[in-house]
């Protein structure tokens, strides 16, 4: 999730214990705690982009991290205060797990029981940046900054905060499952068989989402708002070079790659290079019919690789395209 939603989600659940004893004070443990898990990308500039995928979101985003510092801290700041160990133990580890519990909610992912596996999990139902999960949070922490410690309704504004923040989650995985129910019922009736499908929320919103479908032969892509008159009734497909995909996932090197996309990989050939996808956010646009996608791993003739960052300059269109189509067909 993004930096804000983490800095105000790690404040409010450090609070939950420790504001009654230490009042603003809590805010501000809180909001460091709940970005440490994040700082792992200063170690970006010491790795290229496929083995940074291997350190973001890895060790320092699991349960094993959180108790560790968390038992560090909580000594740290129990001696500080001459108060519980135990429950500075608590306050700690509520603001470092919520962090990762967040990232688990988006596509992106994140690999909780690292090193145990090094397995991506997602729930996608939420996108990685959405203003209606995170204003509650950071309402709570201005009223809070603002509020005199003896306030009795300090409490009440944490708990009303998390209740409003929370159920927001809540509600975008329960439409997460409606949507995908209404998706696979379309492919049944398509008669296309799938090995296995994602739901994913669109930039901003829990009102539109993209389904991507895997196949044997290549992968289809389609839309669905919940304000659209009538179920989505097309699907865009595209042909996937499996071989190809095949012959690369034995290249070690790749491995952070291919563990990120979760199976969601599409290979094809553009402008004379063979180019491989993680798909596993949906395309930016299906126009023309072709589906379009961010940051491809060029493969050369020598079978040397890269990734190619593509520039984007038409954000206005592009969001403008989304707004549209959050509204419904």
């Amino acid at each position: 999730m993004d930096s804000l939603s983490q800095v105000v989600l790690g404040a409010i659940t450090f609070a939950v214990i420790k504001d009654k004893e230490i009042g603003k004070k809590s805010l501000v443990f809180g909001a460091v705690l709940g970005t440490i898990p994040d700082l792992d990308v200063l170690l970006n500039p010491f790795f290229d982009s496929i083995q940074q995928l291997s350190i973001h979101r890895a060790f320092s985003h699991s349960i094993f991290f959180s108790i560790i510092l968390s038992l560090l801290f909580g000594k740290i700041l129990s001696n500080k205060y001459k108060s519980s160990y135990i429950s500075w133990v608590w306050a700690c580890f509520l603001s470092l797990f919520t962090h990762p519990l967040l990232d688990i909610c988006t596509t992106y992912g994140t690999r909780i029981l690292y090193p145990l596996t090094k397995d991506f999990y997602s729930l996608d139902n939420v996108f990685v940046i959405d203003p209606l999960y995170t204003i509650w949070l950071l309402i709570a922490c201005i009223m809070l900054w603002i509020m005199k410690k003896s306030n009795p309704n300090r409490q009440k504004v944490i708990k009303i905060s998390l209740l409003l923040s929370t159920g927001y989650l809540l509600y975008g995985l329960a439409v997460n499952l409606y949507v995908k129910n209404i998706f696979i019922k379309q492919l049944e009736e398509k008669n296309i068989s799938y090995e296995k499908i994602k739901i994913v929320p669109t930039p901003f919103n829990t009102i539109l989402w993209e389904a991507i479908i895997k196949t044997k032969e290549g992968l289809y892509y389609s839309e669905y708002s919940l304000l659209d008159k009538n179920y989505p009734t097309h699907f865009h497909f595209e042909k996937n070079d499996i071989a190809f995909i095949e012959e690369k996932k034995k290249i070690e090197a790749l491995q952070p790659f291919f563990n990120f996309t979760q199976g969601y990989e599409l290979a094809r050939k553009e402008n004379g290079r063979m180019c491989i996808y993680g798909t596993k956010f949906g395309p930016i646009s299906l126009e023309n019919n072709k589906a379009e996608f961010f940051f491809p791993l060029v493969f050369k003739e020598d079978g040397t690789y890269y990734t190619e960052n593509k520039e984007i300059t038409n954000y206005g269109e592009i969001f403008s395209k989304l707004w549209k189509r959050i509204k419904g067909i």
